[in-house]
């Protein structure tokens, strides 16, 4: 199967006569229940403002992060005070735009309600002219517990879905980061907030809701099919422009009751954009205008973005099933790693962390990065940075449990994928969407069906909900010819399918207690996850850890594993594949560890690197951590570099 794609999608608006007002400013917070109020961060979470406030410890310290799990099971309400002026007033329309809430959250204007979000991955906008009048006006919103909300949506499915990851049993439930309810490199810490930004918009006659752009390189040119849509403008017109240079100025045509204007045709052929380490990456600037019956810009779309083809090639062969990408037609050999986001409070890591992760991927000699289905979307930053960089992007939805296929929990997963797609897919690293993370092979063989009592009519509710989640998933991508995957892996490692077919997640070394040897003998068609476990530098542990806590077998050090297997691996690594003796300190455990893991990647990516073409990409899992504790990052919390880092930037490094 070959799959292309040239689609460019842009939601970003900027406007001429639109207003945009941020709301950040002047926010209280109180606990439910209590009457003492305190000042409040926005964007922000509850746990980043009772710590401000000397409410809590901080939870990456000690053993604090026990002491604040009650944090998640309580209500938090959020107010401020807008301003309304006879200026403001003046605007046709007054929009309410959350670009992410977190997560079950009741919005109320002057005390009317006026929506309620559910979901921490999409934005949430509501119309509110209505409610707003001259003066002072009280915008609170109450935030529900997540544990709370979640058990009522469990009981209203009525099965307990698998929660291997999470002792509640409800983040399944929940259209939430999955990896906040613990998992095995991290803790678990159940944010609420209003995680990203708020703004009051204010518009009149019309403005721009979406601009969408498919390029295609044909023969000697680039054809291009524009289109913006719009609420109904009369009289009205849309130009284009590419790079500063007008393509057409289109009348506005009405569909379904919404305004759109389109545009079609070729343009002379441009540079194309190309991964790292192959070609240059010339960007260029596609915008779109939108006047009103006096010629007069009332709204402006504008996004850069790059021009390529690119194929995902799964065809079947001698061996089993191909599984490789083709950019402007060339083969890419893939040499990157998995991402998770940088931090467990995700409204503390501002664009400028989200970019210097790129730049560790750029200084590794990586050509893409997959964005695990456990964390988030990340921001507009990161793909923009990834542009320039030519990091390709492997993008999950984020579906890391087995979901319910009910009404409501299927609504919300299609509102979010799609806006999710149209936000991102215009990037040209953006290479492929994945619908979940392991949930097939899982399904198949973790025995999840015994271990959570999944029989017999539960079963097949529970199948039959997944794969429905899969068919809605895959109409974003597939509807506009986008590359695709319904899962990763397909198949299971230690199985003969994993090595011939598909990609592979290779847990045979920690997870299966084999040597780093075997490596060699499990290289897949492209192996997708794979890696072995080091702790953080001692300097790290120190700003967060009291200096008597750090020795071997320290009870503060020991809360820190989080991984089910603890540190055997890790010991039997020192002795089996370094040849020595166990250490008898605290330092000198660290720093073999990291040399064990840094000869764990040599290993594995060599192997990978060598078994060209039947391997044709390898992504170690992970780049990053979001906290400091001891996982498979190659980067430590704080950013700075492991020994294994300098490995694999050294193997990257090599020509495929």
């Amino acid at each position: 199967m070959v799959v292309r794609c040239w689609l460019v999608v842009v939601r970003r608006v900027c406007g001429a006569q639109e207003v945009h007002i941020p709301l950040h400013d002047g926010w209280t917070f109180c606990q439910v229940g209590k009457e003492q109020w305190y000042p409040a961060e926005v964007p922000g979470v509850v746990h980043t403002d009772l710590l401000r406030n000397g409410l809590i410890p901080d939870p990456y310290k000690g053993n604090n992060i026990d002491s604040v799990q009650w944090i998640e099971n309580e209500d938090w309400i959020y107010k401020r005070t807008i301003v309304v002026t006879d200026t403001l007033l003046k605007h046709e329309h007054l929009d309410l735009v959350f670009k992410g809430l977190d997560t079950f959250a009741e919005v109320y204007l002057n005390d009317s309600l006026v929506g309620k979000a559910d979901n921490m991955f999409r934005s949430w906008e509501w119309s509110v002219k209505p409610l707003l009048h001259l003066g002072l006006n009280e915008l609170k919103i109450i935030f529900r517990s997540p544990i709370k909300e979640g058990a009522k949506l469990r009981d209203a499915y009525g099965i307990q879905l698998p929660h291997d990851n999470d002792p509640s049993g409800v983040s399944p439930y929940i259209r939430k980061a999955a990896y906040q309810f613990g998992w095995d490199f991290c803790p678990r810490l159940v944010t609420s907030g209003i995680w990203q930004e708020v703004e009051l918009r204010g518009w009149s006659v019309s403005r721009f809701t979406s601009f969408g752009v498919s390029a295609m390189p044909v023969g000697d040119s680039i054809s291009l099919w524009l289109r913006a849509d719009m609420p109904w403008l009369k009289d009205g017109s849309v130009r284009f422009s590419l790079d500063g240079k007008r393509l057409a100025e289109v009348q506005i045509g009405m569909v379904d009751g919404v305004g759109f204007g389109g545009f079609s045709g070729r343009v002379p052929l441009m540079e194309r954009w190309w991964p790292i380490g192959v070609g240059s990456r010339p960007m260029h600037t596609l915008s779109a205008e939108l006047l009103d019956s006096k010629g007069e810009v009332i709204s402006r779309a504008e996004k850069r973005t790059g021009f390529r083809t690119i194929e995902f090639i799964e065809d079947p062969d001698a061996i089993g099933r191909s599984f490789f990408f083709r950019v402007n037609g060339c083969d890419i050999f893939i040499k990157g790693c998995n991402l998770v986001p940088p931090s467990m409070v995700l409204s503390s890591t501002g664009d400028s962390v989200w970019a210097a992760l790129v730049v560790s991927m750029q200084n590794a000699h990586m050509n893409m990065v997959r964005v695990w289905a456990g964390g988030v979307y990340p921001p507009d930053a990161f793909f923009d940075a990834c542009d320039t960089a030519g990091i390709l992007v492997w993008q999950d939805f984020m579906v890391p449990n087995m979901p319910p296929g009910n009404r409501r929990f299927m609504a919300s997963l299609i509102d979010e994928s799609q806006e999710q797609f149209d936000r991102i897919a215009y990037h040209p690293c953006l290479a492929i969407f994945c619908n979940d993370n392991e949930l097939a092979v899982a399904w198949e063989n973790w025995g999840w069906q015994g271990r959570y009592n999944l029989h017999g009519v539960d079963s097949i509710r529970v199948a039959t909900d997944y794969n429905e989640v899969q068919r809605v998933l895959a109409i974003a991508p597939r509807g506009n010819h986008f590359p695709f995957i319904s899962s990763s892996p397909l198949s299971n490692w230690g199985s003969a399918e994993g090595l011939r077919s598909g990609d592979l997640h290779y847990w045979g070394v920690w997870h299966g207690d084999s040597t780093f040897s075997s490596f060699k003998n499990n290289v897949g068609r492209f192996v997708s996850e794979y890696g072995f476990q080091s702790y953080p530098d001692s300097a790290l542990l120190a700003k967060y850890i009291d200096p008597d806590s750090l020795y071997l077998g320290s009870p503060a050090v020991a809360r820190l594993q989080r991984s089910y297997k603890t540190d055997k691996p890790i010991w039997d690594a020192i002795e089996r594949e370094l040849g020595e003796e166990k250490p008898t300190t605290f330092g000198g455990f660290i720093e073999a560890s990291q040399r064990a893991q840094a000869k764990a990647y040599g290993m594995a990516i060599k192997a990978h690197m060598d078994a060209q073409p039947h391997c044709m990409g390898t992504l170690l899992w992970q780049l990053n951590d979001c906290w400091p504790g001891p996982s498979w990052s190659i980067i430590d919390y704080d950013g700075n570099p492991k020994p294994a880092y300098e490995v694999v930037k050294e193997l990257y490094l090599r020509k495929p």
